[in-house]
């Protein structure tokens, strides 16, 4: 089956999963410069089960808030727009992206800790960089999260074949997106730009997550892929505790692009360390 052939099976075999009403709503409202956060907090309370999510998470050690949030007008107000909103995409994302009930599927719950860790990571990193070009640190952190959306998305439509096709990469030892384009005719990092769009987010966001994997294509108009490919590949290390691996998962090119030093590196993965322990699904 040839790459058109791929594609246009996976297309009509792909739905790609909604957000609630609500949560289309807050993204449109955060958006808006002109919105208060005690209207944003209004909202959010409006709907008890999202709500719930959002405190849970705010509250966890993941965050280390000095106290604990007490409602979603609370919350706004302690946390700030930008944050608030990158924790309703997290407590929104993982229940639109198939559930994620601890130990019931350890596929999609090591994805969805990995993709925790690489939105903190990202956020990090993107406090330190000094390339102008970046997205701000709470865009960087959700680029983070949502960087392998497209993986949960292919597991929800079409988990057979993706696994099928994950154990002939590992058959064949063949590049994950080399054997996603020939599988599906599109890559993971494409689908979840697709479903970042379709999500309402803002498009240099997909931009970013679809270039994750070939960042060095676009590193000097959308260098937030970089900094996402970093992310990535250090979360991987933490989680391995490959301690030797984490202060070369960039190199030269790949710091002096992003502004970053490799003392920055260290100490964000030893931050990282922490939080891989701290992450509740």
């Amino acid at each position: 089956m040839n790459t058109a052939e791929a594609l246009k099976r996976s297309q009509a075999s792909l739905k790609l999963p909604s957000l609630p009403k609500v949560v289309l709503k807050l993204n449109r409202m955060i958006s808006d410069p002109d919105i208060s956060v005690m209207e944003v907090g209004i909202v959010l309370a409006e709907d008890p089960e999202l709500s719930t999510r959002v405190l849970r998470i705010a509250n966890s050690a993941l965050f280390g808030l000095p106290s604990p949030v007490l409602d979603p007008r609370h919350a706004a107000s302690i946390l700030g727009l930008d944050r608030l909103h990158t924790i309703i995409l997290q407590a929104a994302s993982g229940s639109a992206l198939g559930g994620l009930s601890k130990g019931n599927d350890p596929l999609r719950e090591n994805h969805w800790r990995h993709s925790v860790l690489v939105a903190h990571i990202a956020r990090n990193l993107g406090q330190a960089a000094k390339n102008p070009g970046l997205m701000p640190p709470e865009e960087l952190h959700m680029a983070g999260l949502l960087h392998d959306a497209g993986k949960a998305v292919y597991f929800t439509c079409m988990r057979e074949q993706y696994e099928t096709a994950l154990d002939g990469r590992e058959l064949h030892d063949k590049e994950l997106l080399d054997v996603e384009r020939a599988a599906f005719g599109m890559h993971h990092g494409q689908v979840g730009a697709k479903l970042v769009l379709s999500w309402a987010l803002p498009r240099p966001l997909a931009q970013t997550i679809a270039f994750h994997h070939e960042p060095w294509k676009v590193a000097k108009a959308i260098p937030s892929a970089l900094l996402i490919a970093t992310a990535d590949r250090l979360a991987h290390a933490v989680a391995k505790n490959d301690l030797e691996g984490m202060p070369h998962v960039a190199d030269r090119k790949t710091l002096y692009t992003l502004g970053l030093g490799v003392g920055t590196i260290l100490s964000v993965a030893t931050q990282a360390i922490r939080d891989w322990k701290q992450i509740e699904l």
